[in-house]
């Protein structure tokens, strides 16, 4: 890559502008509740909100969207985006039943459970960090279109690539006493090795046992990565979002041991297969659909410190 190119790469990168991975979220998720299946019907009504205009526009009507579905979708996305949304929706509805005094959404961009759960909301505080320009673009739309915040609600914004987290959680009144849920939705994919292992150490140590972090990553095998559309999705991200390249991956059969080595116990782990049963499957047995072979979810607590 040129030296011109990958200036113009950088200016594109989330700390210049509004995430593009985090609008095609928003895509994938207005477009599921749009779904005419009410078994895989996404819930996510203000989705829509986020997204330009001409993306707004290919939602208009079912010919259109099954238009959408067939030519612009990497197969086996819209499927993931309908499993990962219920896992993490479950995991948040849960949390804000069991008054849990803090929820930190870490690259938060457009998530609307806040929002969406707003009834919900007792006295846990909810913190949304995430890029400057993501962040702003989001605050702005979320006040033009109306949509009732919580009260408890606090925007932080962060560079996690060169941002000291503890310094910005702790501005922003986060308590290291208080247990809390860390939702890391769609993000450990664009950060190095290192940004990961410095959170997962923030969270254990900053955090009473019993705090949990829930999150998607890439299992990384040779089978994995020739698996279910795997190559044809790693080859559109990185032509479509050059700008946030993925980084980071945890190879495969070695979840349990790299979290227990971080302090870690698992409380529920989902490989595609178990996604593809536990949220994928139609009334009359069949499958929504396939899903991309090394995609996983994870929610796990933070063991008690010896």
């Amino acid at each position: 890559m040129s030296e011109h190119m990958e200036a113009d790469t950088n200016k594109r990168s989330v700390e210049y502008q509004p995430s593009e991975t985090a609008m095609a979220t928003a895509f994938l998720r207005a477009l599921a509740s749009n779904d005419e299946r009410e078994e895989v019907k996404g819930p996510d009504y203000l989705a829509e909100v986020f997204l330009t205009e001409d993306r707004k526009h290919l939602l208009k009507g079912p010919i259109l969207r099954k238009w959408v579905m067939k030519s612009k979708i990497t197969p086996g996305m819209y499927e993931f985006m309908i499993a990962r949304t219920a896992f993490f929706d479950h995991i948040v509805q849960q949390a804000l039943g069991e008054n849990v005094p803090q929820i930190v959404f870490l690259g938060a961009g457009y998530d609307t459970r806040p929002y969406r759960f707003k009834d919900l909301v007792q006295d846990t505080r909810i913190l949304e960090l995430d890029a400057q320009p993501t962040q702003q673009r989001k605050k702005e739309i979320v006040h033009q279109a109306s949509v009732p915040i919580p009260e408890q609600l606090v925007f932080v914004p962060i560079n996690f690539q060169t941002d000291n987290l503890k310094e910005a959680l702790l501005g922003a009144g986060f308590s290291q006493d208080q247990k809390s849920l860390f939702v890391w939705e769609g993000v450990t994919y664009y950060l190095s090795a290192e940004v990961v292992d410095s959170t997962l150490s923030f969270i254990r140590w900053n955090s009473p046992a019993g705090s949990s972090v829930c999150f998607d990553y890439a299992s990384l095998s040779p089978e994995a990565l020739n698996g279910s559309g795997v190559k044809k999705l790693r080859e559109h991200t990185k032509s479509r979002y050059p700008a946030e390249p993925t980084r980071f991956g945890i190879m495969q059969g070695k979840l349990v041991l790299f979290l227990s080595e971080r302090g870690y116990d698992i409380i529920e782990h989902l490989t595609p297969n178990e996604m593809q049963g536990k949220y994928l499957t139609l009334r009359d047995g069949s499958s929504a659909g396939i899903l991309p072979s090394h995609l996983c979810l994870v929610h796990a607590s933070v063991s008690a410190q010896v």
